[in-house]
């Protein structure tokens, strides 16, 4: 996900690490639901948090969950409810009923196993983007909610928009019959996603085959408009690109990895991170450059999500539940 930052903040890696250094990463306790929190990008224990490399700064966000089954809980406020019943003769009204399934909550959540995802944040500091390895907006809005606490009323963000919109471009890059609305630097691979309009609208997904056709061409012109759509840029990364403006499935192609490659496992998450962000940075650039540029790059629209206080080690009702599996770059 791309996000511009307002010139404000962070003004220094040194600035960003004292930030987010108030807010590290700690497991959840046995009767936590949910913990997030920063950890240090080279998985080294009391490591930096944030790592600079070929002027580019790295950090990793923590996310921790723990999952307990909705049945198991109804089976031991069941059992609960019972009891009352039984002992009492009257049955739990909901408010009882409420506080009998928070407290069967933290009664299993000491046997749930937790479950831990982390998110890779790059900022490239001269462009100003902030660039998430995130395919779940809900996660990218944990990071964001926990940054706009640290830095306060300084941190301003906002998703980064283009004059042309993707899906339009999407759209008027599949119709075009000789193949010169595509900028150079991209080429079109095999996989995308039609939608049309209306309350039922219609999908038509393609996947390995040629999308330069007469048929895709038909099916743009019945309205249907791109929601994916598999692309190339410069023989050296193949992505997946959203309406959204999201980069999905990135692959770095063969040998892009190999050049300057580093023979020591220490300098290899440095030379990894330098290859990524720097063949992603001409990715995102031309791609900018494709979709008309920026709409404004000189203003940020707060589209962040509103700070909330950090999460509390008391659990609310309900079970918790698990993210759904991000895609994206290996920074």
């Amino acid at each position: 996900m791309l996000y511009r930052l307002s010139p404000e903040w962070p003004t220094s890696a040194a600035q960003w690490e004292e930030a987010i250094a108030t807010e590290p990463f700690a497991e959840c306790s046995a009767t936590q639901q949910k913990s997030t929190g920063w950890v240090p990008p080279r998985g080294e224990e009391h490591g930096a948090l944030v790592e600079t490399i070929d002027g580019q700064w790295i950090a990793r966000f923590a996310i921790e969950t723990k999952s307990v089954p909705g049945d198991a809980v109804r089976r031991k406020v069941q059992e609960a409810v019972d009891a009352i019943e039984k002992t009492t003769g009257r049955k739990p009204g909901k408010k009882e009923v409420r506080d009998l399934r928070d407290d069967a909550l933290v009664a299993l959540l000491p046997q749930a196993f937790p479950r831990r995802s982390t998110v890779t944040v790059w900022i490239e500091p001269t462009q100003r983007w902030l660039v998430m390895d995130v395919g779940a907006q809900g996660k990218a809005d944990e990071v964001i909610t926990s940054l706009v606490r640290v830095a306060g009323k300084g941190f301003g963000v906002g998703l980064l928009q283009t004059a042309t919109s993707p899906q339009a471009a999407m759209a008027a890059w599949l119709a075009d019959a000789e193949g010169d609305a595509l900028p150079h630097a991209f080429n079109i691979e095999r996989e995308c996603e039609l939608k049309g309009s209306g309350d039922e609208p219609a999908v038509v997904k393609f996947t390995r085959h040629p999308l330069q056709t007469e048929e895709v061409r038909q099916h743009i012109a019945e309205g249907k408009l791109p929601t994916k759509l598999a692309l190339g840029w410069a023989g050296r990364v193949g992505f997946m690109l959203t309406q959204a403006l999201q980069l999905k499935k990135i692959a770095f192609q063969e040998g892009v990895f190999k050049e300057g490659a580093a023979s020591k496992d220490d300098d290899r998450f440095d030379a990894d991170v330098a290859l990524a962000t720097g063949e992603l940075s001409g990715l995102i650039t031309d791609l900018i450059d494709a979709l008309g540029g920026e709409a404004d790059p000189t203003a940020v629209t707060d589209q962040a999500p509103a700070a909330t206080p950090a999460p509390s080690p008391s659990p609310s009702a309900g079970a918790a539940t698990a993210d759904a599996a991000d895609e994206g770059p290996p920074f």
